[in-house]
């Protein structure tokens, strides 16, 4: 029943039964039982759709203990465990962490299967994400092909997995300024998820959310605003108000306000996409030096000079403790903060 809610999308319903499940199985068998850790790996899983990513580690962490001891460190199981523990740290906003997790698992699956195995495009999937997070958008690109071609040959084209590599191919094509391409592989992603899915699967959201992106890359303003709109509308809906999925569109929206000097309306989207980064994944994350950064600028052009340089440096604060100092968020946050001292007009957005 709690694994029904969960693809239900009754996370909460679902949290409370594996709460359940984990407590009875605590009192009959102890710390130590296989179906404890399976149990954990579900609840994290919640707890991830939840936006609750310090419990969802806690799980991993127990999980992979658990596994360890049973199977020994090894073992396939234990490798799914570091993915997602990975996967979980990735998004918490730890790259380092999240890579070396990577590569122990993928040096399990290596010796346990054969190369073009779902588990191991799954691993590499998460390695190119780190690369493309961290500014290595080349390498990142060559993974997610290496994935694509893996994920095309196991599964076919019209597979749920295949989507989300071309969405994050097309994200990576798109940071490197292919803004055409990355409009088409979005789309093609947005398309196999709408037969795969229907129209209103959580998935969708999501790519009406980089479509909007891509949109607004390339300068069409009000083709960006329709998706990023209706993204927004759906993640609601889905979700609620203040759920950490609802940031990447509200981080777009922001930006294309500003783009198209709204400044007033962009400080209201950052100002409650920032509350929800300060709720949800906390004052370090990457994510919360976006939205600082974006709200500084619409202070900029609303003229408050001196609001819009503390928001630029406590933004700048954050991304220097996660990134190499020639990341181009880096770069382009101090090229904002060198633009405070030019007259509002003179700053190119």
């Amino acid at each position: 029943m709690a694994a029904v809610n969960a693809a239900m999308g009754e996370h909460e319903k679902s949290k409370v039964l594996y709460q359940s499940v984990l407590a009875t199985q605590e009192r009959q068998y102890g710390q130590w039982y296989p179906e404890i850790a399976t149990t954990l790996s579900n609840l994290a899983m919640v707890h991830m759709a939840l936006g609750e990513y310090e419990e969802a580690k806690d799980c991993l962490c127990r999980t992979r203990k658990i596994r360890s001891r049973i199977y020994g460190k090894n073992h396939p199981l234990v490798a799914s465990t570091l993915t997602n523990l990975a996967s979980v740290i990735y998004t918490m906003g730890d790259f380092k962490e999240s890579m070396e997790l990577n590569e122990q698992a993928l040096d399990i699956q290596k010796a346990c299967y054969p190369e073009a195995h779902p588990l191991i495009a799954v691993t590499l999937k998460n390695m190119a994400m780190i690369e493309n997070s961290t500014g290595n958008l080349e390498k990142a690109k060559k993974l997610y092909e290496r994935v694509l071609r893996m994920e095309e040959a196991i599964y076919g084209e019209l597979h749920p997995a295949v989507a989300s590599t071309l969405n994050n191919l097309a994200d990576t094509v798109l940071e490197q300024g292919e803004t055409a391409k990355a409009a088409v592989l979005f789309q093609r992603a947005m398309e196999t998820n709408e037969i795969v899915f229907g129209k209103d699967h959580p998935d969708i959201a999501r790519n009406l959310n980089n479509l909007g992106r891509a949109f607004k890359e390339m300068g069409d303003y009000d083709g960006a605003k329709s998706k990023l709109t209706l993204s927004l509308d759906m993640k609601q809906k889905r979700y609620g108000d203040v759920h950490v999925n609802l940031v990447p569109t509200l981080m777009n929206l922001g930006d294309l306000f500003n783009l198209t000097k709204q400044p007033s309306r962009a400080k209201d989207v950052l100002t409650r996409g920032l509350k929800i980064c300060e709720k949800r994944i906390g004052m370090k994350h990457p994510d919360t030096a976006k939205m600082l950064r974006l709200l500084g600028n619409s202070f900029y052009l609303m003229g408050d000079l001196s609001t819009s340089e503390k928001l630029l440096n406590k933004s700048l604060d954050i991304l220097e403790g996660v990134y190499d100092s020639e990341h181009p968020y880096i770069l382009a946050t101090r090229a904002d903060l060198g633009a405070c001292s030019r007259p509002v007009g003179a700053r190119v957005f």
